[in-house]
């Protein structure tokens, strides 16, 4: 599940690589990214949102010295470079708010676009979304979402940087090559506002895998896999019988089905205390199966500005997050770490009045009022 495994494999590449571990980049504020892993979130907050996040994954991991095999042997080449995984992403999501004739907002579904920009080592992935979710409104409060979405992927490989076990090898490619495929993303979605805002999210992505073939020689040098998402999270107010704290718990459940199956599931359960609807802090565990992968410090924080209530009752949301992750396995001890920077920015947009329609005619202005 780790990204070392590609990072290795890229590394040493000289043969095809059909990759089963987690291609898809992951996010420690998952609970604040929704839509960048389940399409059937894309309008469930009734707002327009926005949502940016910055991860820069071991920090300080560095390309130390390779080998080049030749006719009198190994021979050391230095190349310090860093290559430690880094993800930009941007997300836009849109409701589709209908109003009845007694005023009354109903939400119906929502539309959602996003990009981000993945690079592990020396391979960069290109994700540009664009999908719809429908939701079917229950009478108690709670609705169950369907959403659908398209990816156009572009893998990307720097053939300059990889080291050939054997010069000339037809199979390694020696320039920037890369292919680009569209492939198939799904999700449902449940929410109940008068559950403590209990919500369940399942989501599949890749689910045509597809094989990108790269260079002259057309060689399979990655093969996507399906990637499975479970989600779930609830709000409790009044935190420890203290009105200004709440506490959002939240666990996200994640695992690959390659041509091996299933891969070791990977863990994330998550806890957020936010006091006075201003500032916000958690913890979060990562786990592999049973072995512990990092430990993560968020951090929150609501500018006071005019409007801005993360309780839903305000006409927008800002919130900008802070997270580090302290790896707990043992590349930790060739990295610092890891940083993540996310923003979100939701907002409401109403549609003014009608006008009313006032209809004049020369022939009725002086109208009288016997006049039937």
């Amino acid at each position: 599940m780790n990204r070392i495994t590609r990072l290795l494999l890229i590394g040493s590449a000289s043969i095809p690589f059909l990759g089963n571990a987690q291609q898809d980049p992951y996010y420690t504020h998952y609970a604040f990214n929704k839509i960048l892993y389940n399409p059937a979130y894309a309008g469930a907050s009734g707002s327009f949102c926005i949502n940016g996040i910055a991860h820069r994954q071991w920090l300080g991991l560095q390309d130390g010295t390779g080998f080049y095999k030749t006719q009198e042997g190994l021979r050391p080449v230095d190349i310090l470079e860093s290559i430690n995984p880094t993800t930009n992403g941007f997300g836009f999501s849109a409701p589709i708010n209908i109003k009845s004739a007694n005023g009354t907002v109903t939400n119906y579904g929502g539309a959602l676009l996003s990009f981000v920009n993945d690079v592990v080592g020396y391979e960069s992935t290109t994700y540009l979304r664009g999908g719809l979710a429908g939701a079917i409104n229950m009478a108690d409060g709670s609705s169950l979402r369907i959403g659908l979405d398209f990816t156009s992927i572009t893998r990307q490989v720097d053939g300059s940087k990889l080291r050939a076990h054997q010069a000339n090898d037809p199979l390694v490619p020696t320039s920037k090559v890369g292919a680009t495929k569209v492939e198939l993303g799904a999700g449902v979605w449940y929410s109940n506002p008068t559950k403590k805002d209990l919500f369940v999210g399942l989501s599949m992505s890749h689910i045509n895998p597809k094989e990108y073939q790269y260079g002259a020689s057309l060689t399979t040098f990655t093969k996507s896999a399906r990637h499975i998402y479970a989600v779930a999270g609830m709000s409790f107010q009044n935190f420890m019988g203290n009105p200004a704290l709440s506490l959002d718990p939240t666990i996200l459940v994640s695992t690959v089905m390659g041509e091996g199956g299933f891969v070791k599931p990977q863990f994330t359960p998550q806890g957020m205390v936010t006091w006075n609807n201003t500032f916000s802090g958690g913890l979060s565990l990562r786990a592999q199966g049973f072995g512990m992968d990092a430990a993560s410090i968020l951090l929150g924080y609501y500018p006071p500005i005019k409007g801005n209530s993360p309780n839903g009752i305000g006409n927008q949301l800002l919130r900008i997050g802070y997270s580090y992750d302290i790896t707990l396995q043992t590349l930790g001890r060739a990295s610092n770490g890891t940083h993540e920077l996310q923003v979100n920015y939701c907002f409401k947009f109403t549609l003014p009045p009608r006008p009313e329609k006032i209809y004049r005619h020369p022939r009725y202005m002086d109208r009288s009022k016997d006049l039937e």
